[in-house]
Formats: structure tokens, sequence, C-alpha cells
């Protein structure tokens, strides 16, 4: 007959063999919820990407895709702390089952560092690259960058080595470990601090530059969505002040586990909502473009003056790049605010810049081409 990992408290029955499901279904649900839901915003912001400027991704693009890399072996280590009795009370875990369970707890701790420090990188880069000509407070926002790089790696290196030997973490033998409270108080503290800083810090840049009213509650819409994150993640740092000491710790780290699970699940599906707006514009106006397609040629046989309609935008937009996928670009918020930030930069920052500034001068030719009809007429009156 197997035996509990630790006795129940007093008063409570523990039975091994139907154990009473507090968390396990939830975490199982939950792990594949992100894992699809995360997937699928990665995808169509590759696919975006691809499609517009094909393999030459920026910085927080390749950031974006390593954390979700990460996502899912952190997602892979949640399942495997249910199999081994994660969601269910400690006192009805089996004794043998608890070296699994802290093993992949040990996992999940070393995953969450590097995946939390990518998403993060991938929205500063981001912001940076849409405030690009404000150079002073881009600046800033490397600085916190830097910052970020430094204590995370601190902390990926103190959690890999926060038990010598590292076994003794699954073993139990916490008089050789660091105090592991202590380690996921101070992460957890970091994380709702900075998560709050990125989701305040593009605010007032946005708000400063001349859009429209409905373009900046858009904007200011889709950054108030990573409030979810930081909500959670205060949430996280609340439950490891009040919790962090129960014996109970099938069912608090595996509420750890859940809470970081929507903070960087949220988090990772913001820096990819610009392309799934864009892409939700490209498919309503192919509707439109295509139904206007359909009136015009009904009017009569136009095929001529089509095919001078698209060679006249192919000449005016370059190569491979015709009016429909400009009006498209423009139209989403993300190309609004690169457009008015770049144009809207201060005038100190306007003076640093030192670059080949040119002027061009853009002209507009129209051709009248004269109909059969109308030769036939100059005849006559001839």
């Amino acid at each position: 007959m197997s035996q509990a990992a630790m006795p129940p408290p007093q008063g409570v029955v523990a039975d091994l063999q139907h154990p009473t499901d507090v968390l396990r279904t939830i975490n199982f649900v939950t792990q594949a919820l992100t894992l699809a839901f995360c997937s699928f915003f990665v995808f169509i912001r590759a696919l975006h990407k691809i499609r517009s400027i094909g393999l030459n991704l920026a910085v927080d693009d390749y950031m974006t895709f390593i954390s979700w890399i990460l996502m899912v072996g952190y997602c892979v280590c949640g399942i495997f702390l249910s199999l081994h009795g994660g969601g269910y009370h400690i006192w009805e875990v089996p004794k043998t089952e608890v070296v699994y369970y802290h093993q992949a707890e040990y996992a999940a701790t070393i995953f969450y560092a590097p995946m939390t420090l990518f998403i993060k990188l991938s929205l500063l880069f981001h912001i940076a690259r849409i405030f690009a000509p404000y150079r002073k407070r881009v600046q800033g926002i490397y600085a916190l960058g830097g910052l970020l790089v430094i204590y995370y790696v601190t902390s990926l290196v103190l959690k890999i080595r926060i038990c010598s030997p590292i076994s003794a973490y699954w073993k139990g033998q916490e008089e050789k470990c660091l105090n592991q409270s202590a380690v996921i108080t101070a992460d957890s503290i970091i994380s709702t601090v900075t998560d709050a800083i990125i989701l305040v810090l593009p605010l007032p840049l946005t708000w400063s530059l001349q859009l429209p009213r409905d373009k900046k509650l858009r904007v200011s819409g889709m950054l108030a969505v990573g409030g979810l994150a930081t909500a959670f993640s205060a949430w996280r740092l609340h439950l490891i002040l009040t919790e962090g000491k129960s014996p109970d710790v099938t069912i608090i780290f595996l509420q750890v586990v859940l809470s970081g699970n929507a903070e960087a699940g949220i988090a990772l599906i913001c820096t990819c909502l610009p392309a799934l707006v864009v892409q939700f514009n490209m498919l309503k106006t192919r509707a439109g473009y295509g139904s206007s397609r359909t009136r015009t040629t009904g009017l009569g046989d136009n095929t001529s003056g089509a095919h001078k309609l698209s060679t006249l935008n192919s000449s005016r937009y370059g190569p491979g790049q015709d009016k429909y996928n400009v009006d498209l670009e423009a139209s989403s918020d993300e190309a609004g605010l690169v457009s008015h930030a770049q144009g809207s930069s201060s005038q100190e920052d306007a003076a640093q810049f030192s670059g080949i500034m040119r002027k061009v001068e853009v002209t507009h030719t129209v051709t009248y081409e004269t109909s059969d009809c109308d030769k036939v007429s100059q005849a006559e009156s001839r």
C-alpha cells in the first residue's frame, strides 16, 4: 500500500485511492488553452511578418518566437506537475510521486525566468521601434531592458544552483538549499513592478501624438490588456506572501504556476495583437475590394481601363507594392503610431538627428486618351 507524502492535518481523512481534485483538472485545461491561444497568436504574427517583409525580422520578432518556445516548455512542466500529484493535497499524494513532482517544479522555475525576460524584452523593443525618434526616451527603454537582463540572468543562475547538489531540491534536503521563499518572493516583486512599468510606459507617448481620439483609445485599449498580466503578477505576489509557508505545496505552487501562465500568456498575446489587427483589416479590406471590383466590372467592358489603373498603381507605389497593400498598412494602428511618432518627435530630438535628409519633389502626369468615337466626330466636323 502506498504511503502518503505527509500526514494529513488533524481531523482530515486522506484517501490515496480517490484524492480530491482541487486544481488538477483546472491545471490540465489551463495548460492546453495557454498552448493553443499563444501558438495561434504567434502564428498570426509570424504569418503577417513573413507576408509583409519576408524573413527580414526585427529583434522583437525573434524575442517573441523564443519566448513562445520557452512558454511551451513551461506548459509541459505544468502538465508534468499534475501527472505527479499537482492539484491534489500533499497528504493525498503517494510519497513515491513527490520526487517527480519536485523535479517538475524545479524545471518550471528554470523555464519561468528566461520566458518572462524574452517576453518583456520583446515588448520593450517593440515600443522602442515605434517611438524611435524620441531618442532620450528610447535610451531609457534600453536601460530598463539592460537592467532586466542583469536581474533575470542573475535570478536564473540562483535558481539553477539554488541547492548544492541540485538533487537536494527534489530530495527535500532544505539544509543544502538557499532560501527558496526569498528567491521566489523577490522574483514576484520584480515581475509585478516591471509589468506595471511596461504597461504604463507607452501611454504618455501615445497620447502626446497628433492622432485621432478613437485611434488613441484603440491603442490604449490594446495596452490595457497588458494590465491583466500585471494583475496576475500582483496576485502571485500576494499568494506567495500569504501562503508561501503552507505545507500543502502541491496546491500552493501549482497556483503560482497558473498565475505564471496567465501573466506570461497575456503578455505574449499582447506582443502579437498589432499583427492580429492588421490581419483582421486585411480580411475586411479584401471583402470590400472584391465587392467593389464586382460592381465596377458590371458597368461594362472596362478591361483596358482596369489594366491602366493597375499599371498606374504599380508605377506609383513601386514594384511588388500596390495601393491596396499601402492603404492596408496605413490602416493599422501600429503603422499610424510609427508614422506619427516619426513626424511628431520633439525639437530637441530633431536637433540631435545627424542623418542625411533629401528633398523629394513629386509630380503627377495625367494622360488623356481620345476614344475612337471622338476621332470619328472630329473627322466629320472637318
